[in-house]
């Protein structure tokens, strides 16, 4: 039997604790300045409506996100590292190739690229993810059948040693989750911003390049 959590809302008008997620979104979606978080009991949900911030875990947690737009063929991916309640690193970038699985691409390479910055550091951690498959895939309790699947179990065979994972529901106002998100969206942004930019370096060249032409033909 699944556990139940507690869905606590803060905002205009609308300050309440649901114990389901499909009430508190209908709740929640569409509301302007409405804030929301999930909680394991109802007393650290009171807590949070009186303003009480629930006490910090120990050591290193990585909280990964990926992100992906119709617009742009690739998916962003980002992984910020945190110690109590401190940013110690982050890292943000778009894939390689193109996603093959949306924003499942950039999750994975999230998590990826936080496994190798434990290993570059010489540091034990948390993966704080998401999507599930982050974990069930690292455990084997997934088993890998797609591409992206296979080259991230492939990928992270070094790093297991250095990881535990734990995962977090998305969009309920966790800091660092959120904070991760929106790099991911960033890295993408950032991406398309240059790929635009390099689009008309090479129209801005091509013109140049036919001008000069143009100019040694009238010349000679």
């Amino acid at each position: 039997m699944a556990k139940t959590k507690f869905y606590a809302m803060k905002g205009p008008n609308r300050d309440k604790i649901v114990d389901n997620w499909p009430e508190c979104e209908r709740l929640v979606k569409g509301v302007p300045g409405i804030r929301y978080k999930s909680f394991a009991t109802r007393e650290e949900a009171e807590a949070w409506m009186r303003g009480e911030e629930p006490e910090v875990k120990n050591g290193i947690r990585i909280y990964v996100d990926g992100s992906f737009t119709p617009t742009f063929a690739k998916a962003g991916w980002s992984f910020v590292v945190t110690e109590g309640d401190k940013e110690l690193a982050r890292g943000f970038g778009i894939t390689a190739f193109d996603a093959e699985s949306r924003n499942i691409d950039g999750e994975v390479m999230a998590s990826y690229q936080a496994m190798k910055w434990l290993d570059a550091n010489d540091k034990t951690g948390t993966i704080c993810h998401d999507y599930e498959g982050i974990a069930r895939w690292a455990r084997g309790e997934w088993k890998a059948k797609s591409s992206i699947a296979t080259q991230y179990v492939n990928a992270i065979k070094p790093y297991l040693h250095r990881v535990s994972f734990e995962k977090v529901a998305a969009h309920t106002g966790v800091k660092w989750n959120e904070l991760a998100d929106e790099l991911a969206k960033t890295a993408i942004t950032r991406a398309k911003d240059a790929h635009e930019a390099a689009k008309n370096g090479a129209k801005v060249e091509k013109i140049l390049s036919a001008a000069e032409k143009a100019s040694e033909k009238y010349e000679d």
